[in-house]
This record gives structure tokens, sequence and C-alpha cells, in this order.
């Protein structure tokens, strides 16, 4: 099916779903596998995101450039007025569009910014079903940088207070961030892992004269990833540090470029994140060292742990304590005692070979574990307790 240009309702011949996210759905993994687990369901499926590429009926949220709809953004932020932020940005949104279409089953809202987009269509047909997915602890994102806590931060609670209890499910994303909000708005959270899809075809690679580390992900200053390339400077002749960065923030990536002249450092060109963990197994150590500059950074378990173990890699982090709980429960690698990089580059020295190999085994005993397999019996449960079930008989739309 290709895209919908909003002027006709699709024709709806099985159970249909609309997924909204506030990103680029083709690097958004979380919402990839959401994709694939309802079309394997026989759902017919509509997306709504700022960015998408592919053949299924999708609505672009705009991004309102005019001098008018910027000023009252700034306005609404500055004053908190609630009711006018949550209108303006659904006024810029592809509401209008999604409500002429034919009434959806269930909704999927992923991110906070869609969560008033949702519950606005629910209430046009109180028989559609909400389930609200929040991929990080949003009052507590950016807690690090004064402006948004200023002038953001007032927003992200309004919201997590208003929207996840009208939602017939609550979901995120590990159980650090699930205590929190339960804490704080005393809505229960179901908690779905960022685990990619088992690697079946993937055996741990020998290790070799060379160690080889790598570290994927966005280059963006309060990751501090120059941490890692400073460990070049305590790490012995055996290592190899491999850097596969997208590129967010143009100038500091450079700026990695620059401090890492001199040592073993090689900058990899990003693959499709599909892709990702079958490009991984030939190197040896996942690496991510991430300091807890704000409260998602504390308890991140991110999308790259995972992808490590199904590319059957030994695994290296700081005391990140999601990541640390599974990386010692199944003895995948090692820790350290703090976000020095030159302490975790000393417990790498001491690691030989077999021991690194050790790891990379344990990580293949793991990976049907940790994989996506395991949280489509969650959806699978969310579906049964809301009315769906496994297999659906096609409809015809009335």
């Amino acid at each position: 099916m290709g895209t919908n240009n909003g002027c006709q309702p699709f024709l709806k011949i099985m159970p249909s779903i609309l997924i909204l996210t506030y990103s680029n759905i083709n690097r958004d993994p979380r919402v990839l596998k959401q994709i694939s687990f309802f079309r394997n369901q026989g759902f017919e499926i509509v997306l709504s995101s700022l960015e998408y590429h592919g053949n299924l009926t999708f609505f672009p949220i705009r991004k309102q450039k005019k001098l008018i709809f910027r000023a009252i953004k700034l306005v609404t932020m500055i004053f908190r007025l609630k009711k006018l932020r949550v209108w303006e940005f659904v006024r810029n949104s592809s509401f209008e569009e999604l409500k002429n279409q034919s009434r959806f089953d269930l909704i999927f809202a992923n991110d906070e910014e869609t969560w008033p987009i949702a519950e606005k269509l629910q209430k046009l047909n109180p028989n559609t079903k909400l389930v609200i997915d929040a991929h990080e602890y949003y009052p507590g994102q950016f807690n690090d940088q004064i402006s948004w806590s200023l002038f953001h931060k007032w927003y992200s609670d309004y919201l997590c207070e208003t929207y996840p209890k009208t939602a017939d499910f609550f979901i995120t994303v590990c159980d650090g961030l699930a205590r929190a909000y339960e804490k704080k708005y005393v809505k229960k959270a179901l908690v779905i892992l960022n685990t990619p899809d088992f690697e079946s075809d993937l055996n741990p690679v020998p290790v070799g004269e060379k160690i080889k580390l790598i570290h994927h992900g966005i280059a963006v200053r309060s990751r501090k990833i120059e941490k890692m390339i400073q460990m070049m400077d305590v790490l012995d002749s055996r290592f190899e540090m491999n850097l596969m960065l997208m590129p967010t923030d143009l100038s500091y990536y450079k700026e990695l470029q620059i401090q890492a002249k001199g040592k073993s450092v090689n900058f990899l060109p990003p693959v499709p994140t599909k892709e990702i963990s079958s490009f991984l197994n030939q190197f040896d150590i996942g690496l991510f060292l991430l300091e807890p500059v704000n409260f998602n950074y504390e308890f991140a378990l991110p999308n790259k742990f995972f992808e490590f173990i199904q590319a059957r890699l030994a695994i290296a982090i700081g005391p990140s304590p999601e990541m640390k709980k599974i990386l010692e429960k199944e003895s995948l690698g090692v820790v350290s005692d703090n976000f020095d990089g030159l302490e975790l580059a000393k417990r790498l020295n001491q690691l030989s070979n077999n021991d690194i190999f050790l790891f990379k085994q344990r990580c293949h005993e793991v990976a049907f574990q940790y994989s996506s397999h395991q949280n489509e019996k969650v959806f699978a449960s969310i579906l049964d307790v809301i009315g769906f079930h496994p297999q659906f008989e096609k409809k015809l739309a009335t």
C-alpha cells in the first residue's frame, strides 16, 4: 500500500492499528519492532511520524516553520500554558488527516509528543484501545540542561500526569523507568525491553591478535564519547577502537576525529538498523561508557546493549545499573566501578583472549532470551487482555 494523501479513508478489511511516533521510523528500532509484530498479527497498519520511507500508509507530522507558530510555542513554554501548548502541537500534527480515516481498533502512541493526538483520536471512537509507550522517563530526559529544566520539564510533567492514566496499557523500556513512573504518577508500567530480532545464524568469532572494540550510536556531547577514545592511552597494544557513529552533532563528531589522531581508533560508516548485529559480529567487545548526567542516562538500557548480545560480543560498560544487572547476572563481560574510562581500560587489560571468548560464548547462550521473541509474548498478552487475539478473521468495513 502506498502513501495515503489524506483525501480518502482507507478501506479496512482487517483490524487496524495507528502507530504514532515523534521520530524517523526507519531509524527507530523499537517502532520497527512494533510494525513487524502487528503486521504478523494481521493488522492493517497506519503510521504517523516525522519521517518514514516505506510502503505503509503514512501521514507526516508537520513541523511548522511559520513565525507565528514558533511564537505561540515560545509563549506557551514560557508562561506554562498547558492547554494552549497541547492545542498548538495537535494543530500542527497529522490529527486532522487521521480523524477523517476509518476508525482505528488500536492506537499505539510512542513518545510523549504524540500522546495528546492519540487521546483525542480515541475520544472520537470510545471502542478504540490505546497503548502508550514511554521510550524515556520524559520529566528527567534533559534535566542536566538548565534551559530544559526551566521551560520544558513542566510540560513533560503535565503530559505524564495526564495521558498515561487514560491508556489501556502503559509501557516503558526498563525496570528503573517503570519504578520512577509508578512512584511519581501512580501508573504501573509494563516493561518491554529494546531487544532486537534473534540472530540465529551468528556465532562467536574467535579473538585474533588484535582485540577489536566497537561502540556505535549517535555522536552527541552529552554522551562524552571522548572518554572512550581516551581509554586508548591506557589500553595495551592488543586493542583497537572502532566507532560507528551517526554524526548528529557534526562539530562534535569532527572534534572526536581530531582527538583520535595518532591513536588506534577507526571511524566507520553507519549501517542500516536491521544490519547492526550481523555487522558487529566481526568485532570482539561491545563498549559503552555512559556517564549518568541525567536521569535517563543513569537508567539506560539501550538497543546497543542487546545488539552486542545478538552480535555475540563480550561487553564492557560503566556501572549503569540496568545494564550492570543483566551483565553480571549472565556473566557477559566486565563492568567498572566508576565512569572513568581509564579504570575500565585497566579492567580490559587484565583479560586474556580466552576470557573474552568465554564472554562471547555466554552471549551466544543467552541471545534468544534477550531477543524480540520474548517481547512478542508481552505484546500478545496485551492483545488478549484488550480483546484481540493472535489470529484474526478478515472483516469488511461497514
